[in-house]
């Protein structure tokens, strides 16, 4: 018994450890992601490398997707569990999955689209927000982005808070709403970096504008326990984000 004790606290600590950073890894990976942009445009010369790094952030999110993945998959591993294991739920014969996708969608479009624009406005006194997600990139690269980034996005985004960090949270805590919470806070605070703009009016906007919706899929996972769902629309959505992007690269 005594001996026992240390090794399963030992255990316990080291969960709530990988949870937590679970939560602040990718703001950390789209910052310093974005920090290497600037700086590799500063050293080829560019006189303003954090404005021209702003259109290089599918590829912030792309790098930062595939370092998030592998850690994740480690801490996985650590619990004897695969990154597969994420995306598996419980079989449910009565599930409405028509009902299920469309309730997604709705909220995606509604519970994104109206926070961005009604923060733009009360932060950044403009109506429609600014287009820092839409510059053009050399044809090449923006062929990579619309493929890369909404598919690792859907991939790892939701998965890593959603999927591996809320349920964590909930069994550490023992609580339902506050790792809602929590999650939501998290996923919402990586987008302050996407892409990097020094202004706090900005940040402060990229944050609060994507709460809303973070807290819903917190939420719909908890009641549904599915996250494949949540990975679908998902997609659906960055690719119609980074679709405007590419055709901006194509005029």
């Amino acid at each position: 018994m005594q001996t026992d004790l240390p090794v399963n606290m030992s255990s316990v600590s080291k969960k709530v450890h990988h949870v937590y950073f679970s939560l602040i890894l990718r703001t950390v990976l789209f910052f310093i992601m974005g920090i290497l942009f600037v700086g590799i445009l500063a050293l080829q010369g560019s006189d303003q490398p954090f404005n021209d790094a702003e259109k290089w952030w599918p590829f912030q999110v792309i790098f930062a997707n595939l370092f998030s993945f592998l850690i994740i998959n480690q801490l996985l591993k650590k619990e004897g569990r695969s990154y597969r294991s994420l995306f598996r739920a419980p079989v449910d014969k009565n599930r409405k999955t028509v009902r299920e996708y469309a309730v997604l969608f709705l909220a995606a479009v509604i519970g994104g689209a109206v926070p961005l624009y009604l923060f733009s406005y009360l932060l950044l006194g403009a109506i429609p927000p600014p287009d820092t997600h839409f510059q053009a990139l050399p044809i090449g690269y923006a062929v990579i982005a619309l493929i890369l980034f909404p598919l690792s996005n859907a991939l790892v985004e939701t998965p890593t808070y959603i999927g591996y960090a809320l349920p964590r949270l909930q069994q550490i805590t023992g609580k339902i709403y506050m790792p809602i919470l929590i999650a939501g806070f998290f996923l919402a605070l990586q987008h302050v970096f996407l892409p990097i703009v020094l202004e706090a009016d900005y940040m402060l906007w990229r944050l609060l504008s994507f709460i809303p919706l973070a807290i819903f899929l917190g939420i719909f996972y908890t009641k549904k326990q599915r996250i494949v769902p949540i990975v679908i629309i998902h997609f659906i959505i960055d690719l119609q984000l980074v679709s405007q992007m590419f055709i901006n690269s194509i005029s």
